[in-house]
């Protein structure tokens, strides 16, 4: 029987599974001391956790008995993940099963930043019947710019794609004759094309030392004027501060922004006096039905690990 800590909120019909075959420890607060998991940590033979977890060197040296850490999500910025390559602990993420919940957070965005309704409500209620002011625009036919074609860009796309939008996009990992951008219809181009060329852009790359700000006021200034940005991947890849002075001189359109460099925000103030942002707090992937399938696949693949280390 191993001993398996689960850091933060998972659902409690897998905790439970688990519980019947393994010592379960389920904690869901205990990400906020570093302390507190350094005491169990050493007794430790399986790790669950999300995003707010920080699995760092001095966590992994004690972790004598660790083999395997679940993450309840993809990101894996806040795993040292050479030392657990180092150290033979495996690490297993729940890819693809909140695709679809971060696709759809994506879409809302697309069609919210360009009818221009997010502040319609307030408006209303303050006696503000302005339909001329609220005449937003149709997303058909504009350019919807994908920054990573992984799951996550690939389902943007192919719904995107079915609202009419056109569709241009840039991944790294990807070769210009890959079969994906035909399957898709999405124009190949580089970071700087994609850039100059879209309506709107939304991002789906890991944060890495190559992606760090790789949106800053170089590439503000190049996207087209009264353009948008969505960002659902990592904070830390757009430069809040080079997106605010853009927003502020209106030569973007606006911003939704479910990630942030600091999370929860040190500075909310400076978002404060814009009316062309919307702001969330990462919850792109949350749904009841995405923590759902990422609860289970975790589970299935941690209980499937364990049982054959024990063969």
């Amino acid at each position: 029987m191993a001993t398996i800590l689960i850091t933060e909120f998972m659902e409690s019909e897998q905790v439970s599974e688990m519980s019947k075959v393994h010592n379960v420890i389920y904690e869901p607060e205990i990400y906020l001391s570093t302390n507190a998991i350094i005491e169990k940590i050493k007794d430790v033979d399986g790790l669950i956790i999300r995003n707010k977890t920080k699995i760092d060197k001095k966590i992994l040296s004690l972790a004598k008995n660790l083999k395997v850490i679940g993450r309840l999500g993809v990101g894996l910025d806040n795993i040292d993940t050479e030392c657990c390559k180092k150290n033979e602990i495996n690490v297993i993420i729940a890819d693809g099963a909140n695709a679809n919940s971060v696709c759809e957070y994506v879409l809302m965005g697309i069609l919210t930043l360009f009818r221009g309704t997010r502040l319609s409500t307030e408006k209303i209620l303050d006696g503000d019947w302005d339909r001329k002011g609220n005449t937003g625009s149709e997303i058909k036919n504009k350019t919807l710019g994908i920054i990573g074609i992984g799951t996550i860009g690939r389902a943007v796309a192919e719904k995107a794609r079915m609202l009419g939008m056109n569709l241009i996009g840039t991944d790294i990992e990807i070769s210009e004759d890959h079969n994906i951008w035909a399957d898709l219809n999405i124009r190949c181009a580089s970071l700087d094309e994609v850039i100059q060329k879209s309506n709107i852009i939304t991002i789906h790359v890991p944060l890495t030392g190559d992606t760090k700000n790789l949106f800053g006021e170089n590439e503000f200034e190049k996207m087209q004027k009264g353009s948008f940005i969505i960002n659902t991947s990592r904070g830390g890849i757009i430069d809040e501060n080079a997106l605010l002075n853009s927003l502020k001189r209106s030569h973007l359109g606006g911003a939704m922004l479910d990630v942030f460099e600091h999370e929860p925000l040190k500075n909310p103030d400076k978002f404060s006096e814009l009316d062309n942002v919307i702001l969330t707090p990462h919850i792109a992937g949350l749904t009841n039905q995405s923590n759902y399938r990422v609860s289970q696949m975790i589970t299935e693949n941690i209980l499937d690990f364990l049982k054959k280390e024990d063969t």
